[in-house]
């Protein structure tokens, strides 16, 4: 089964319980990645300088390898910026999700 976790106007990363990945729907793709993978992921679209890519005169496009494959994406300005919404809103939306099992699993057991 396949929860879909965040979603912005061209990609989606959504969880699957029985592959315990992350599954990255982009560009009719989809892409699977472990957690470790996905943090790995978010930091190279993390390290980019948006503002060095907005002053260089060179073509807004930067190549990210994907970390456990051999597979590159060419990404635009718009689309890393994408990116940074799409995984900073998984990240934000996993750590909800923790707290929230946390407080319920702590409410839980002082019955």
């Amino acid at each position: 089964m396949q929860e879909e976790i965040y979603k912005t106007k061209s990609a989606s990363i959504a969880q699957c319980e029985h592959t315990d990945s992350f599954l990255l729907m982009y560009d009719q793709e989809e892409i699977a990645f472990k957690l470790c993978d996905l943090y790995v992921f978010r930091k190279s679209i993390m390290g980019f300088d948006i503002m060095e890519l907005l002053e260089s005169s060179a073509p807004d496009v930067e190549i990210v390898h994907l970390p456990h494959c051999d597979r590159f994406l060419v990404l635009s300005l718009r689309e890393i910026l994408e990116f940074r919404e799409l995984l900073n809103g998984t990240f934000d939306t996993l750590a909800l999700n923790s707290a929230v099992q946390r407080i319920l699993r702590k409410n839980v057991f002082n019955f």
